[in-house]
């Protein structure tokens, strides 16, 4: 109704004044045809505007909390949380068991439901398949990990239509004005491997450094890993990479990888993998060839295994990005904005840490419980 009396309006005002010369001013010359083609542009400059205010308007954040869903107080059932990660390996695991820690120790009336995809090749499609199952079976939040919020934007959207509060974990790539999430919670990535890449370049200053890389698989949780640790050795022209192979996220493939790589360059002395699991697999190789006095490794994630083979003088170092703790924050913000009914931050990420053999000895163990 409003864009058509706009519309109306606008029209109306380009006849008034095609027809209000008076004896001081000389109207202009126009032919029929051209006043209505004057007619019709300003219709559709009305028009135009109009629809650029609905677009605003649909991209606005609420009056209350920037969300699509508000708050809420349910006190009087169990609450029901879908929790769905990219796939199921060691990381996810400590976030899980950090939830459920975390309901435990608070005595919280929560259930949470996980279910992840059965393959890391296609998340998108089974993860939008899970989000729809539980916005039809009702849940009352769901937590998930994924990608890129935009590429699960129509399920973002269903669920917000259903008045399902959402809460992303474990992102990389996030619009922060999107408004069919309440909350982003985890860490950053990027920093993460920056920090990793300040402690290469400090822990082996001048010291010539050939390095190999195990990578994840290709997509922005890979590269903003990636990028992040590169951008931490920059400068550092004694560091040089030699190789740099996609093994995965596995163990089964950080194994065969590096096998690959020693074969091609036998005197690198440092793999760097952005993720535990693949250093691990890597080491199965460099044990079986006697090198370890020779090949330093650095991983990513503070796993159980990783963390033992620190300790064990295997492995170099390794980077705590809270895993566990982000178990812990998707809780307590779910207890906040579902049953609590308080507002959340938008974005609540876990400092990271690098630890190697000086300072393991400080990480707290109940991140492996």
């Amino acid at each position: 109704m409003k864009r058509r009396l706009a519309l109306l309006l606008a029209a109306a005002t380009t006849i008034s004044l095609m027809g209000c010369a008076t004896s001081n001013q000389k109207a202009a010359e126009t032919t029929p045809a051209a006043q209505t083609q004057e007619a019709k542009a300003e219709t559709e400059k009305a028009e135009t505007t109009e629809e650029a205010k609905e677009v605003e308007s649909e991209k606005a954040e609420p009056e209350t909390g920037g969300y699509a869903v508000q708050p809420r107080s349910i006190k009087d059932r169990t609450l029901k949380v879908g929790l769905i990660p990219v796939t199921m390996n060691t990381a996810y695991t400590m976030t899980i068991n950090g939830a459920k820690k975390q309901i435990e120790d608070k005595g919280l009336d929560i259930e949470l439901l996980v279910q992840a995809p059965a393959s890391n090749t296609s998340t998108i499609t089974e993860q939008g398949n899970i989000m729809e199952s539980m916005i039809q079976q009702g849940v009352d939040a769901i937590a998930l990990a994924t990608e890129s919020d935009n590429s699960m934007l129509p399920y973002l959207r269903a669920a917000a239509e259903a008045d399902i509060p959402v809460f992303l974990f474990n992102m990389t790539e996030l619009d922060k004005d999107n408004i069919y999430y309440v909350s982003s919670i985890g860490y950053d990535q990027y920093n993460a491997g920056l920090e990793i890449g300040k402690y290469v370049a400090e822990h082996y200053g001048d010291k010539e450094v050939k390095l190999a890389i195990l990578e994840g698989y290709a997509g922005i949780v890979n590269t903003m890993r990636i990028d992040g640790f590169k951008e931490g050795i920059q400068g550092k022209d004694n560091i040089q990479i030699v190789a740099s192979q996609t093994a995965d996220w596995t163990r089964e493939k950080g194994q065969s990888v590096t096998e690959s790589i020693l074969t091609s360059n036998p005197d690198i002395n440092l793999i760097f993998g952005d993720y535990d699991e693949m250093v691990l697999g890597g080491l199965v190789s460099i044990k079986e060839r006697g090198l370890l006095d020779q090949i330093d490794t650095i991983g990513y994630g503070c796993t159980k295994d990783g963390v033992a083979a620190i300790e064990n003088n295997e492995m170099t170092a390794t980077i705590d990005v809270g895993e566990y703790g982000t178990g812990i924050d998707i809780i307590d913000a779910v207890n906040d904005f579902c049953i609590e009914g308080k507002s959340v931050e938008k974005v609540i990420n876990r400092p990271s840490k690098v630890y190697d053999k000086n300072n393991i000895g400080e990480l707290d163990r109940v991140i492996f419980e």
